[in-house]
């Protein structure tokens, strides 16, 4: 199974410690949009070092959505860690149902959440309750 790792841009440097640890410790792949795609590596260099990170013009904007949607489109499990929303990951989540793909949140804050309760395949309150549920799930 391919996980496409939805998450917080201003998060995503705390992430991507995360990811790593749960593909060693785990053995999963996690697909990090921001980091996974070679064709970041100059945008996230740019973004760090910019006041507007969200700022585009119209062909660069495009182009950031097409790209997550076809990497979306190429994992089995939308994977998501929701502390706080985030427009890009709300809409990466609904993209994701309507392909038909898996939805697994990791919230403490919304695990009741009207929309998260329905929409989401699995709910996890914690990281460590995910692991617990990943491993059992591979040992099936």
């Amino acid at each position: 199974m391919k996980f496409y790792f939805a998450h917080n841009f201003y998060k995503r440097k705390e992430y991507r410690k995360l990811e790593l640890q749960l593909e060693e410790e785990l053995g999963i792949e996690l697909f990090n949009p921001f980091y996974d795609d070679d064709s970041r590596i100059e945008e996230m260099a740019e973004l760090d070092n910019s006041e507007d990170k969200f700022n585009r013009n119209e062909e660069s904007a495009d182009y950031i959505v097409k790209r997550d949607l076809k990497n979306l489109a190429d994992c089995d499990v939308l994977f998501t860690i929701i502390e706080e929303p985030s427009f890009g990951t709300c809409i990466e989540i609904a993209n994701a149902i309507l392909m038909r793909k898996k939805v697994w949140i990791v919230t403490k804050k919304y695990l009741y959440h009207p929309w998260i309760k329905v929409y989401a395949d699995k709910r996890f309150e914690s990281i460590d309750e995910f692991k617990i549920t990943y491993k059992t799930f591979l040992s099936k």
